[in-house]
């Protein structure tokens, strides 16, 4: 019965030294035993952190699916957009070669476009060319037929005119339209004539009208018409009206006036006769104020010799 009790009083001992050893080696029991409650507000913060683990986690998992759905979609149209670039790079693999060779072709297309314009250029060039020669030889051609004719003149009046003069059948010309010769108004003209040894032309027929309108020198210059004629020797200067020669004898035909010829207005009148080339070779004279107008002249005198071809 002792022994029991002892054995009894043993086992509270014991429970009682492993009950205070177990609350020293685990002081957190006491601490819950107190009543401090820090355990439960740590197990608070963490259910808390894995919550928004978890709302962080779906939030993603959202986000990734719209992403992997308009991947989806993107790659549907990217393949619906590459087909047609796929097949024509297709074409283009199968068919370099062609494609090769029209380029060369319209490579030399365009070369030969570029040398047949080139070719127009030239044609057109030596176009001009050829019409610069043709109206240089049309030029040489009139000149050759002058100088012929000079010639022809030259050896017929031979020593029968002075040098400067042409011969035209009975008589001797001169013709004042030579750079040295400036131009003159009608006295001073007449002065000029009669110191070659002549004066001022005498038109006695038709023939000789005709004759002096062929051989009439080309006048350069585009001024006004009426300052390109050549004083002769009519006018009527001594009576009004009266038209008289150089040799006192009186003109009586019209024929050989101009248009609307003589002019009698006082503002224009001109009481001397110049003479004028006319497509119509009878109608080339007209009157202009004798000291006022500045023209060229025509002389005449009779040649060293006679001939016998007369104007009659």
């Amino acid at each position: 019965m002792e022994h029991e009790q002892d054995q009894d009083v043993s086992l509270e001992q014991r429970f009682s030294e492993d009950l205070r050893t177990d609350r020293q080696s685990h002081p957190w029991r006491q601490k819950y035993k107190k009543g401090d409650g820090l355990g439960f507000k740590g197990h608070r913060v963490v259910l808390l952190c894995l919550g928004m683990l978890d709302i962080a986690l779906l939030i993603t998992a959202l986000v990734l699916g719209m992403y992997c759905g308009k991947a989806k979609d993107f790659k549907a149209v990217s393949d619906s957009t590459l087909a047609p670039l796929i097949l024509e790079r297709d074409f283009l693999r199968n068919h370099s070669d062609a494609i090769k060779e029209r380029r060369t072709v319209q490579v030399e297309l365009e070369n030969q476009r570029r040398a047949r314009m080139q070719l127009h250029i030239q044609i057109k060039q030596l176009q001009t060319i050829t019409d610069s020669m043709q109206s240089h030889i049309q030029v040489l051609r009139a000149e050759r037929s002058q100088l012929e004719s000079n010639r022809t003149t030259l050896e017929v009046s031979c020593g029968r005119c002075p040098v400067g003069w042409i011969f035209l059948k009975t008589s001797c010309y001169f013709y004042s339209n030579s750079p040295s010769n400036a131009k003159k108004n009608w006295p001073d003209s007449r002065a000029d004539c009669t110191s070659r040894g002549g004066d001022l032309l005498v038109i006695n027929n038709l023939e000789e009208q005709k004759a002096i309108n062929n051989n009439y020198p080309k006048i350069l210059g585009t001024g006004v018409q009426w300052k390109m004629g050549f004083w002769i020797g009519l006018t009527d200067r001594v009576t009004n009206g009266v038209w008289t020669w150089v040799n006192n004898a009186t003109e009586n035909d019209t024929m050989y006036w101009q248009s609307g010829q003589p002019n009698n207005e006082e503002s224009l009148a001109g009481h001397c006769v110049a003479f004028g080339r006319n497509i119509q070779s009878w109608r080339s004279w007209y009157n202009r104020n004798c000291e006022n107008d500045e023209l060229n002249w025509i002389c005449e005198m009779k040649p060293k010799v006679a001939m016998e071809t007369t104007f009659m």
